[in-house]
Formats: C-alpha cells, structure tokens, sequence
C-alpha cells in the first residue's frame, strides 16, 4: 500500500480512505481514481489522455465526462479545496500542494471485503395518484433513483437485523414542474421525523432526486459532510432520465413482453447520451433476465451474456461506483463464466457500495445459496426483501434460497407472497411446481404444472391433454410429455429437475450435461438443488461439478 500526504490530505490506498484533519471524507468511483492519479504524479501533470487511458481503457468517453467526475472529486474534497486541484487549459490537471509519500506500496495480503452490520433505509415506490397511467412508472422510478443516489461507502455489509428508516412520498409531474412530496419515518417509534416538498423543473430531473437524497443524508446518523453533498451524473438530455426510469419500472413484473420494452427504452436513452452509466446498468441487467429460461430466452444465453458483461463494464467504466453494474458484473461471472471468486469480489464490492441496493443484495444471496452459505444467504435475500416488500424477483430469489437451504415451507411460503403480487406469475407457479414436485405432494404439484402450462401458451391445448393423460393414464405419462415440452423449449435444468422426479437419474444426468454445453443460467444451483441431492457421489454428476468448478462445494448430508 501506498500513504500519501497534501494540503490537509491523507491518502491511504490500501484502506481507500481518505481524511482531511483527521476527519474521513467520502470519494465516489472514478472520483477516487482521479485522486490516486493526481497523488502518484506527485504534483506533476497529468493529462487528459493519461486519464482517459486508465480510467476508461478501450471506450471512447468525451472530455465532458472527465469534467463532471473532476467535478464531483472537487465537491468531494470540500469548502476551501477548490483551488487543490490546478487545471492546465487543454491539457490536464496537477495538484497544486506539495506530495509527500508518507508510505510506500509493499506486498500486501488481501482480504476479503467484511459483511459487517449495516445501516439501511427502505425507500417505499412513491404514490402517483395524480399522474396519468403512461407516467405511472415514476413513482417507482425516482424512489430506486434515489436510493442509488444515497449508496455511499461506509454502507458495507448485508447482514442488517432491521431497517432503520422508510422514506415514501408521492409524484406529480406537469409541463412546467416535477413536484415530489417526501417524508422520512423513523421504523421502530413510526415517528415521521420530517415531511418536504421538492420541486424541479422537467429539464433537471437529476437535481431532484439529489436534493431528496442530501436532505435525507443530513437526517440519518452517522452521516458524514460527503454523504449530503450527493451529486449524481445529469444525463445530457433530461428525456433519457425519463427513459431510464421508464424501462426500470418494465423490469419490475419479471415477464417477457415488459423486458422487451425495457430494452428499447434503455438503448433509447443511450442514443439521448451514450455515457449515461446508469442505461448501461440497467441494459446489462435487462440481457441477464433475458437468459433466464423463466423468460423463455428472447436471447440465447451465448447472445446475451456478452452483452450483459459488456454494458456493465461499460457502466463501471463511466461510474465505479455504481453498485447495480457491480452487481450485474458478478451475475455475468456467477451464472456464465462459473468464476466463483471473482463474482464474490464484485457482489461483495457492490453491497459494500450500496447496502441499500435491492439488486445488489439479492444477487449477492443468490451466490452465497449456491456456495452452501445458507444462513448469509437467507440473512442477504430477507434484507433485501425488506426493502423492497413487493419485488416479485426478490420474493421468488428468496424462495430458491429458502429451498436451497432445505426451508421448503418458507420456500412456498416465499412463492405465495410473490403470487399475491403478481398473480399471473407463471415462473411463481412453476417454482412451486418444482417445491411441490420434491416433497412428494404429486396432485399439488400437477395443478401448479396445469397453471403453468396455460400460462405459457405454447401450444393450444397442451395443458389440457396433460391433465387428461394424468386421469386416463396416470402421472408418469403426463409427466412423460410435460418433461418433452421443457426439452424442446430449452428449459434443461427443469427437465433434468422433472427427470428426477419421475426417478430418472439418467436422464436426468443427460440433461444436466446438455445444461452446460449450453452454459445454461441456473446451473450454479446445481451443487445445492435439492432434487439433485441423490446423485451425488455419481461419477457422472462429480464430473460435471467438475466442469462448473464446483467441486468440493456440494452439500454432505443426504
């Protein structure tokens, strides 16, 4: 690690901290980076090609983007700091105090990032009862907005025993103003510790959201001077913040036609501002759901996986500190590239820079359930079903790690909630198919298969020729057909799952092999999932724990 000394400045890089007179301050993303170049330079000048070859290496970014995080590194360092930081016309930049290396970099150990308790606020969609239907999606839209734009450092860990604070309000938008009404609950007395309202005009959405998420900062303790000067990128057209808001709201029923939407509307937003890290984000996460089998694969998993990964390094690139394309990069590496080390350093780095982010969270207790990490998974998923109470993804990921965990009544329990949500749910009803299917609760498990049947239209008729080969024939011959179609719809983790329910291990083994020629998305479950539990120990089934890096990671008990 290296320490370096300026101004009123200490730089520590192994620690990435930084104080000013003994006092920690809060440096965002690529903000941080720009500091550590200008403290290596040791007042030297660093160019904007310099910057622009080691913050965003391998993209074109315009000098704009340099200005606004050089912008928010000034704001960072605080009052009197202005002049810290010497811009050189068409050059680049220097720090203008003397550098003193107070430490020199040495080998260092790593270690992993602590999950340690966290502070947390709840931010509730925001109520649109005046708004128009068309414009609906803003009340969900500004509240996750905001709750990114208060993700700040010292919010490590996803092991909370409770939410502090809930913030909710309400939306009104006309052509001349976007008006939100806000007010912040204290959870444990119900106390409203203060109501406001703010108002912006349509053409700076930005600044709206910042202004709710600073007075918020001042509220909640602990907080530093860093944490209330929140500044957030401002697209360069104020419709692709509208259009981003749009698309997040379309991921949230976690069907196929809303994602489709979604993806329009992001890539919408880019062409409005191609550096709009927050778009980019939010595309990477659209191409991962897009292959799920639970959405019928718009995209070929070898298709969008590319994607995914290149839209959240992309966003990464633009805005290091964005938690939701850290999140998506780990789910890129956990369900693709079986990389278990480095997913866990990029969802652990993402929940580290926002414990208040749903995504980051629940993609976070995703990976622990399939390491056998039950208990930090189900803490991770319970965390972050409180803070989004109503998030149909959140509800049934909280199942599968329930069911992972061998909780199969709270597993179903999980499903159930998400079906009040969403009621058409047809991956809900098929999650509790497969519950169902593993406890032995046969004729449940046929209607959970009937609904999911309608629900998927592949074919008319389908789901009633199935129940009539369940009454004349009996449950294997259904099942025999049911497992036939999820073959020729490229579902291979639900056949072999099937295959094993009708007692079928090689069969079912067969289809798990098709799973990872194909790199199928779930398959990181395969070490934990319960209908796989009786192959263990199959030279088979050890061989491809073998090829998904696996191995030695499989529960012991039988």
């Amino acid at each position: 690690m290296s320490v370096y000394a300026f101004g009123p400045f200490i730089l520590d890089t192994a620690g990435r901290r930084l104080t000013r007179d003994g006092q920690r301050m809060a440096v965002p993303g690529k903000a941080w980076q720009i500091l550590l170049m200008l403290a290596e330079a040791g007042g030297r000048l660093v160019s904007h090609d310099t910057f622009r070859a080691r913050l965003w290496p391998n993209i074109v970014v315009e000098d704009r983007t340099l200005t606004v995080h050089m912008s928010t590194l000034r704001k960072a360092l605080g009052d009197g700091s202005a002049d810290l930081i010497e811009t050189v016309s068409r050059e680049g930049y220097r720090l203008s105090a003397p550098v003193r290396v107070l430490l020199e970099a040495g080998p260092q150990a790593a270690s992993a990032l602590p999950i340690a308790t966290a502070k947390t606020l709840a931010v509730r969609p925001f109520a649109t009862p005046e708004l128009a239907e068309a414009d609906s999606y803003l009340g969900v839209g500004i509240a996750d907005a905001v709750t990114t734009a208060l993700g700040v450092e010292d919010l490590a860990g996803a092991r909370s025993l409770g939410v502090e604070h809930l913030l909710e309000g309400s939306v009104q938008r006309s052509a001349e103003r976007l008006r939100v009404e806000v007010r912040l609950i204290e959870v444990a007395s119900g106390r409203t510790e203060w109501s406001e309202r703010f108002e912006q005009a349509p053409m700076d959405p930005s600044a709206l959201q910042d202004a709710i998420a600073a007075r918020v900062a001042t509220s909640l303790p602990q907080s530093s001077p860093a944490d209330q000067d929140v500044q957030s990128y401002r697209p360069r057209a104020a419709e692709a913040y509208f259009l981003q808001l749009e698309a997040r709201a379309h991921l949230k029923p976690f069907t196929r036609l809303p994602l489709i939407k979604a993806l329009t509307l992001f890539e919408q937003a880019l062409v409005l501002d191609p550096d709009y890290a927050m778009a980019h984000a939010g595309l990477a996460s659209t191409y991962l759901l897009m292959a799920s089998t639970a959405m019928l694969r718009p995209l070929q998993v070898d298709e969008a996986m590319p994607m995914a990964r290149r839209h959240a390094q992309r966003a990464i690139a633009l805005d290091e500190g964005l938690a939701e394309a850290w999140a998506a990069l780990g789910r890129v590496k956990m369900e693709y590239d079986w990389d278990w080390d480095g997913a866990e350093a990029d969802l652990a780095h993402a929940v580290a820079l926002n414990a208040s982010s749903v995504e980051a969270l629940g993609t976070f207790g995703q990976f622990l359930s399939a390491m056998g990490r039950h208990d930090e998974a189900i803490d991770a998923m319970e965390q972050a079903q409180r803070l989004d109470p109503r998030s149909v993804e959140t509800l049934q990921h909280l199942a599968i790690v329930y069911w992972m965990a061998g909780h199969a009544d709270r597993a179903l329990a999980a499903v159930g909630d998400s079906l009040k949500v969403l009621p058409a749910s047809t991956r809900a009803h098929y999650g509790r198919m497969m519950i169902l299917d593993q406890l032995g609760r046969r004729d449940e498990a046929m209607a959970e298969r009937l609904t999911t049947l309608r629900g998927l239209a592949v074919a008319e008729g389908l789901a009633e020729h199935v129940e009539a080969l369940a009454c004349s024939k009996g449950w294997r011959e259904a099942m025999i057909v049911w497992i036939g179609l999820l073959e020729r719809t490229n579902r291979w983790e639900g056949a072999a799952q099937q295959w094993m329910a009708v007692g079928e291990p090689g069969r079912a083994l067969d289809a798990l092999e098709h799973c990872v020629k194909a790199r199928t998305t779930y398959l990181c479950f395969t070490a934990q999932n319960p209908c796989f539990r009786p192959l263990h120990g199959d030279p088979r089934f050890e061989q491809i724990l073998r090829a998904l890096k696996l191995d030695g990671r499989a529960r012991s008990e039988s």
